[in-house]
């Protein structure tokens, strides 16, 4: 049996006012293709769908448009699991609906004992012969498994998300072993694992509490053959005697992740419960170039001007302007920069940012710069305007020094006439 694993869409993302939605619809093409040139019998999406949980009618309008249109790949099934960024319950509640698209959608479980029924799920071939078994797994916050942090110091709270997870898999594959016995079996994950990964790997921190870091790999039951995890966004095994893997986002979504080849994962079952399956990453054509440019100010305009690329959508720009003080038309100078390319070929402004060549707190080349506690309330309210290139604020500088200086039995005043805007 043939499976396909990714993860971590993040449908309806943007940076600033730039939609990924063209990066997306290219993604939805190509995988298209793929399902239908490479025979995929199941599809297997191991969470975060949407980037929030509160998607456009936009964004769920694209994700709808994809799913229907799968059955003309000859795909036999789909697995969505929920991942942190996604609604359970808006992820569920077309299920009846999608159901009939041979779409099993579980979005979340509220406990350890419910849901067992629909996080197993049998898994057909493109014949419609049930060939393998999938535990989706969502997302599962640790408080559904009994896990109270609040109460436990860390070594007994990472004992005990240790011994939650893998009673959670393991009773899954109990199950599924009596139900279907003599298949392989497959499982989800939504949650960070191993020791691989890296801070830019996630966009947000799950099962890490203080100095928990990452769950250990071994609350996989090794009885399962495969398993599709998502929420980091690089791909890689976790650890390849278990046959876990990461598939990461398909898109890039930041500067480190573009530096990285997107994947999807290509699993071949072995027909023996007990067998390795056939792992194979496959790249996904990069669809948008991320692109950092760092130069002054006249520098920077140049190069957005000269800009040129190979990939079949505009470059998402990340741009540092090198300058003591930002200049205050420098805004509209990069817009118009942007705009001397055509119209449907238009670079996209992901991100705007100074970076100082000098610094407010004066430090000779040897020396360490003054840890935060040496410094003045001036100096660092200094820094801050120069980092925001607003040296020049007088008005700012003043109403610090009203502040700095004000009994602190004056600030609810205070507070009242600025929200009044008398000052």
């Amino acid at each position: 049996m043939r499976i396909l694993h990714t993860s971590d869409w993040h449908l309806g993302i943007r940076h600033g006012p730039a939609s990924r939605a063209p990066d997306h619809a290219l993604f939805f093409a190509w995988l298209r293709d793929h399902i239908t040139e490479t025979a995929i019998d199941a599809l297997v999406i191991a969470g975060d769908i949407f980037d929030t949980m509160q998607p456009s009618a936009e964004t769920l309008g694209h994700w709808f448009r994809f799913l229907a249109g799968l059955p003309d790949t000859g795909l036999a099934q789909v697995i969505v699991v929920g991942g942190n960024h996604d609604s359970a319950a808006r992820l569920e509640a077309p299920a009846a609906v999608l159901g009939a698209l041979d779409v099993h959608v579980v979005g979340g479980l509220a406990a350890a004992e419910t849901g067992r029924s629909r996080s197993i799920v049998p898994l057909r071939d493109r014949a419609g012969t049930v060939r393998a078994v999938c535990l989706a797994i969502p997302y599962v916050h640790e408080f559904r498994l009994g896990v109270r942090t609040t109460d436990l110091d860390t070594t007994a709270t990472r004992q005990a998300f240790r011994d939650r997870f893998s009673m959670l898999y393991r009773q899954l594959v109990n199950a599924a072993r009596e139900q279907h016995p003599g298949l392989p079996i497959i499982a989800t994950g939504h949650m960070t694992i191993g020791s691989q990964a890296r801070r830019e790997d996630y966009p947000h921190e799950i099962h890490q509490v203080g100095t928990l870091d990452a769950l250990p790999a071994d609350i996989l039951d090794p009885r399962i053959q495969y398993v599709a995890l998502g929420h980091i966004h690089r791909p890689y095994p976790v650890d390849p005697e278990r046959r876990a893997w990461y598939s990461g986002s398909p898109i890039a979504f930041s500067l480190p992740e573009a530096r990285v080849t997107r994947k999807v994962i290509q699993v071949e079952l072995s027909a023996d419960p007990e067998g390795s399956p056939t792992v194979t990453p496959i790249s996904v054509p990069p669809g948008r170039a991320l692109q950092e440019l760092r130069a002054g100010p006249e520098a920077l305009l140049d190069a957005v001007r000269r800009l040129r690329w190979t990939e079949p959508l505009p470059p998402l720009l990340f741009c540092r302007v090198v300058a003591d003080a930002m200049p205050p038309d420098l805004g509209g100078r990069l817009h118009e920069a942007l705009a001397s390319h055509p119209e449907d070929a238009r670079p996209l402004l992901a991100e705007l940012r100074q970076e100082r060549t000098t610094s407010a707190v004066p430090t000779d080349g040897d020396t360490p710069p003054p840890r935060l506690d040496e410094l003045h309330p001036e100096q660092v309210f200094e820094t801050l305007l120069a980092s925001r290139g607003l040296s020049q604020a007088s008005d700012l500088r003043a109403a610090f020094a009203r502040i700095a200086s004000a009994d602190p039995r004056d600030f609810d005043a205070m507070v009242v006439a600025a929200t009044e805007g008398r000052t």
